[in-house]
């Protein structure tokens, strides 16, 4: 049987906004908890559109704002003010621009608009997508290893003391553990969609805290928007 904590993350009802960052009463940096966000962005944006039924619908269903997300993880386990938000890393793979220049200039566009939500927490971690074939569709090589590293990089060299990953790739269950090993259960967490007969998440036979997000959560940090499009 899982031990993981289950909980709902649902986002707050009496914090303000602005500039799309959470604000609390200030903490002092020796009281607040430093949480870096890993999130593995294909295979959460596959997950979104099933969870929430829009498979076969235009590829801008499922786009969120990782930052937004972020924060969201970043204040859930009742931290609030506490939260010192230091890295919101995104894992994807990139398109050939020889190959799919279309792709590929969709991607970069998105990810410089996910950078421009905050240079200074946002990076994106891009990854050439392997081709195995003229017809065959390109796959990512190497996402999840370097999301395992960096997770574990994070937590190792004291840069954080949560590291929240935001996956349902059961791939990525030997870097949860091996955090919880090395630095113990509270120093990382896993998050996850949730709908009504979708329940897909890492399932750790440990006591780690898991969020919970559901169509509400996805409402708070959703993007709808067709990088596909320069003016997008």
């Amino acid at each position: 049987m899982s031990a993981i904590l289950r909980v709902h993350c649902s986002p707050p009802s009496d914090a303000s906004r602005t500039g799309g960052v959470l604000l609390w009463p200030r903490v002092s940096a020796e009281e607040s908890t430093r949480i870096a966000v890993f999130i593995d962005w294909q295979n959460t944006w596959h997950a979104a559109r099933e969870a929430f039924g829009w498979t076969g619908f235009p590829n801008e269903y499922g786009n969120y704002s990782p930052l937004r997300l972020a924060e969201l993880l970043a204040e859930g386990k009742d931290r609030r003010e506490r939260a010192r938000l230091v890295r919101v890393n995104i894992h994807r793979g990139l398109p050939s621009n020889k190959r799919d220049p279309q792709g590929c200039g969709a991607v970069r566009r998105q990810a410089q608009a996910w950078i421009s939500q905050n240079p200074e927490l946002v990076v994106p971690r891009l990854r050439p997508l392997r081709y195995y074939g003229a017809a065959a569709e390109p796959r990512e090589k190497g996402v999840d290893v370097d999301m395992a590293v960096q997770a574990l990089r994070f937590v190792l060299a004291g840069e954080c003391e949560v590291a929240v990953l935001f996956t349902h790739d059961t791939d990525l269950l030997p870097a949860v553990e091996a955090i919880a090993d090395l630095r113990g259960g509270h120093s990382v967490e896993t998050a996850s969609w949730v709908a009504k007969g979708f329940r897909s998440r890492l399932r750790i036979q440990r006591r780690i805290y898991h969020h919970e997000l559901d169509r509400h959560s996805f409402a708070w940090v959703e993007q709808r928007v067709n990088f596909a499009y320069k003016g997008g």
